[in-house]
């Protein structure tokens, strides 16, 4: 009987795993989901002779880009441009001779011109005050702190400059470790930094560094933000609240890279994307791209791959 028994119980649970393993066949595992930015073309703006860096008016909702022009005195301004693509004025600053970095307040423009930090009527385009100090050689990208304080990058003498609320305009910091800076872009405490980078290595093997860095604007110390040298780096800008979105002049990248380091490609473009602009409410990036006198204009959808 006892053998009886424990042949029926055998039997049954031999019955028991074979109905599990039915069951777990028909229900198969979660797949893990990515979530990947894939950029669409929305317009692309010609006629903007060497056009080096955009910034957002959300108050007029629309686009300033610098525009070099052909590097004659003069003959470069600041352009108006809506976020349907259609160029509106030409030179809304005009009488400029090279210029690059564009920032702005609720009333002035700041553009960068070579050795002077142009200021501006935002409402009229009238040029009000160049700033200019001992020392700059090639002033590059503009920052507006919170406080007021307009920053610029040198990329030639890897120096950063400060126009103080007061119209004080001097050197704030220099220093071989920011790598020759291009963008800039304050977020609370810190100046983060998009390098255009030493030159670095043994003669015959040198290359261009160009990391992200970040500064603690209390202590001035610099540190870096890549894991690795990324390129010759031109803009940046916030993405959210983690991540960044850089990038890359010669290669033509823009990248997403979060505030660890950890790097994603998300578009390559042409040589010579420059100092570029994401506004996060409207998953709108603009890319100026100098060689092709073009303003790209793309729209973000994250995707789940």
């Amino acid at each position: 009987m006892r053998t009886i028994c424990k042949i029926m119980l055998l039997s049954l649970c031999v019955i028991a795993c074979k109905n599990e393993k039915k069951e777990s066949q028909k229900t198969p595992a979660k797949e893990t989901k990515t979530t990947v930015l894939k950029p669409k073309l929305l317009h692309e703006v010609n006629g903007l002779t060497h056009c080096e860096s955009v910034v957002y008016d959300k108050n007029k909702n629309i686009l300033y880009a610098s525009v070099i022009g052909n590097r004659e005195e003069g003959d470069g301004s600041i352009a108006s441009v809506s976020l349907d693509g259609k160029v509106i004025d030409t030179a809304f600053v005009k009488g400029l001779n090279d210029p690059k970095g564009i920032a702005i307040t609720k009333d002035k423009l700041y553009v960068s011109d070579v050795t002077v930090l142009v200021e501006a009527d935002l409402k009229t385009g009238e040029v009000i005050k160049r700033h200019t100090t001992e020392g700059t050689t090639f002033l590059n990208d503009v920052n507006v702190a919170s406080d007021g304080t307009v920053y610029v990058s040198d990329t030639s003498n890897s120096t950063i400059y400060m126009l103080k609320p007061d119209g004080t305009f001097s050197a704030w910091l220099q220093s071989d470790d920011l790598e020759h800076p291009n963008g800039l872009l304050q977020v609370n405490n810190d100046m983060y930094v998009a390098a255009w980078g030493n030159m670095v290595g043994p003669d015959g093997k040198k290359k261009q560094s160009g990391n992200f860095l970040k500064v603690d604007m209390a202590s001035k110390k610099i540190m870096k933000v890549s894991k690795d040298t990324l390129g010759n780096l031109d803009g940046v800008q916030v993405y959210d609240k983690d991540n960044f979105i850089i990038s890359a002049w010669r290669t033509g990248k823009i990248m997403k890279i979060n505030n660890k380091g950890a790097v994603e490609d998300v578009l390559t473009v042409g040589r010579s994307v420059g100092d570029i602009l994401y506004i996060p409410e409207k998953k709108l990036l603009a890319l100026p791209m100098n060689i092709q006198s073009q303003l790209l204009i793309y729209e973000f959808q994250e995707v789940e791959e």
